[in-house]
């Protein structure tokens, strides 16, 4: 970049957004009904307090339209044979952040009209769902959050709220549909270099600052410029082709290439010898086995754990050890929050939209660290999954919440059996697992829960500081058999579950879906576990006068619906290749 005399600074850098699939934005195609009298129209609420509002509802059409037939099925079931019963739906009310499974896409597809219920809170959320699922005009009604949310499910509560949205409903039904709802405008977006002119370098980096702001594409800190020769240094810590697709990253299902990759790594002020690592990690994230979906939209704040094995680590500096959760490093931070721009700018997911309610500190970086491999007593986390002590490797999982509480070197010495009793109470998942109903009346969430998705869905990271594993090394513990030990003291009594609890549990243990339970065990006396070993990951790193911790998911590898059809896998862990400026990860 150079300046002649009175001339402008013209700073040009190249643009990080993924391209978009050319995917036609639909429109609406069916007509509104001209009245609810005589019609048959389907009523969905999942969650408990929705079906009381449904409940309330359904006794305000009722009394408005007597004709009316009111259906309770989930939308998820019906089918292209089944549109003919159903004239219109009525959907919500949405209180969360929802899956890329869109059940109103679905249903207006199928030729069925209707519309979504959500706090109005969540009313960008519910349209950005609206959008990628590739028809913006679905029709959406708003209640107020701050009445919603403090209904406590009471009918009383909730009745003044359905006969406030009452109207809004019925329009949203009968209205005609709009030019804009029927052809939408076509996205169109400029993927070329962008410019910035200032009368000085400060001012057109300033310009450059401000527009990715206004543009959702940082993340609220300084950005370093992605010149074309930024970039092309960056590109020298790869032999991959700057063009290979990686795959497409949700929610918009932005296309993946090394270059984009490279490009979102320079903005973060990564080193060209990390980009190996962060592309491992983004093909981590991009593999359909993988629920980055949830992690970006999930009104749960999550953020990605990143964990870092082999011989790279130490040779780019990563750090395994004291503050090993950053900030304080530069291979972790810009890594970690490479991965972050890439989710922003190559997935297109607008954080302030789909960051859930309160946000996440640890999305700046993710939860992103190196394994004390040189100070654990054990075989590293790779190995122990197949992998060689010469590869390097990124493993990734969603991480809801964690925990520092843990047995703590640095605190009072504790005796062996006391620190092992507070690593058992650590382990926990986010699921809850199979939680015992009693003999009592199936609960409505647990006592119908099959027993390998509540079970299997169980998942958690202990991180244990070397001075505590080389203890329980000592004691004759290997990973294996700590992650037995832990997991055996999260067994319930077979005789606390309800009956149909024990009917799935018997189906998964003559299935052989759960280690640690057999058929022996679904009998009076028995134990059931509550939690699967493959599920717990036990991680070393920190300082000798370490502390341990517990970093809880959400089986983001585990298919449901936002990643239908995948293979189930344990962990995601991809193998460091390509890499030119290191010895390892070549």
């Amino acid at each position: 970049m150079t300046k002649k005399a009175g001339n402008p600074v013209l700073l040009e850098v190249l643009n990080p957004r993924g391209i978009l699939p050319s995917i036609p934005l639909s429109g609406l195609t069916a007509p509104r009904l001209d009245s609810l009298e005589g019609k048959r129209i389907l009523l969905s609420g999942v969650k408990p307090d929705s079906i009381v509002f449904f409940d309330a509802l359904e006794e305000l059409l009722k009394e408005r339209y007597p004709t009316l037939t009111l259906l309770r099925q989930a939308p998820v079931s019906l089918t292209e044979g089944d549109k003919n019963d159903v004239d219109a739906w009525i959907e919500g009310v949405k209180t969360s952040g929802g899956g890329r499974v869109d059940n109103e896409a679905k249903l207006e597809k199928m030729g069925i009209p209707g519309v979504t219920i959500t706090v109005d809170d969540l009313l960008p959320q519910r349209k950005r769902v609206a959008e990628c699922n590739g028809l913006p005009g679905i029709r959406i009604v708003t209640v107020p959050a701050e009445t919603y949310f403090v209904c406590e499910c009471k009918p009383e509560k909730l009745k003044p709220i359905a006969a406030a949205a009452l109207d809004d409903i019925i329009e949203a039904l009968t209205s005609p549909l709009t030019g804009e709802e029927k052809n939408p405008q076509p996205f169109v977006y400029d993927y070329g270099p962008l410019r910035f002119e200032g009368s000085s370098y400060d001012e057109a980096y300033e310009k450059f600052q401000q527009y990715c702001m206004d543009n959702d594409m940082g993340d609220g800190l300084p950005l370093t410029p992605p010149t074309e020769d930024a970039v092309q240094r960056m590109l020298s810590g790869t032999s991959r082709s700057s063009d290979e697709v990686l795959g497409s990253m949700v929610p918009r299902n932005g296309r993946v290439t090394i270059e984009k990759v490279a490009i979102n790594a320079v903005m973060a002020g990564a080193r060209p010898e990390y980009l190996p690592v962060i592309i491992a990690a983004v093909e981590g994230m991009a593999d359909t086995r993988f629920n980055l979906y949830h992690i970006s939209t999930g009104t749960l704040n999550s953020s990605a754990l990143v964990l870092v094995n082999g011989p790279i680590a130490k040779e780019i500096g990563m750090n395994c050890r004291d503050t090993y959760l950053s900030p304080g490093n530069r291979a972790n931070s810009s890594i970690g929050r490479a991965l972050s721009l890439c989710m922003i700018n190559i997935g297109w997911s607008f954080f302030k939209t789909e960051g859930g309610m309160i946000g996440q500190p640890t999305r700046y970086t993710h939860l992103i660290f190196a394994e004390n491999e040189a100070e654990s007593p054990w075989e590293s986390f790779a190995v122990e999954h197949g992998f060689s002590a010469e590869d390097s490797t990124v493993t990734l999982d969603e991480c809801i919440w964690y925990d520092r509480l843990g047995p703590s070197g640095c605190m009072n010495p504790m005796p062996m059996d006391a620190d092992m009793a507070q690593l058992a109470s650590m382990v926990k998942g986010f699921t809850g697992g199979m939680t015992p109903a009693g003999n009592a009346p199936a609960d409505p969430i647990w006592g119908s829960a099959d027993a390998e998705s509540a079970i299997n869905g169980n998942y958690c990271t202990l991180v244990i500081y070397p001075a505590l594993a080389r203890q329980l090394a000592a004691a004759g513990y290997s990973k294996q058999s700590l992650s037995r030990w832990l997991c055996d003291q999260h067994r319930f009594p077979w005789d606390d579950y309800s009956d149909s609890q024990q009917e799935s549990i018997l189906r998964a243990a003559k299935a052989g879906s759960i280690p640690g339970l057999t058929v022996e065990d679904c009998k009076s006396g028995g134990t059931i576990p509550n939690f699967n070993p493959r599920h717990l990951a036990i991680i070393v790193a920190g300082p000798m006068a370490g502390q341990a911790m517990g970093i809880y998911g959400g089986a983001a590898t585990r298919p449901n619906f936002d990643n239908p059809g995948s293979t189930e896998i344990d962990y995601m862990t991809q193998k460091i290749h390509g890499a030119t400026l290191t010895k390892a990860g070549r």
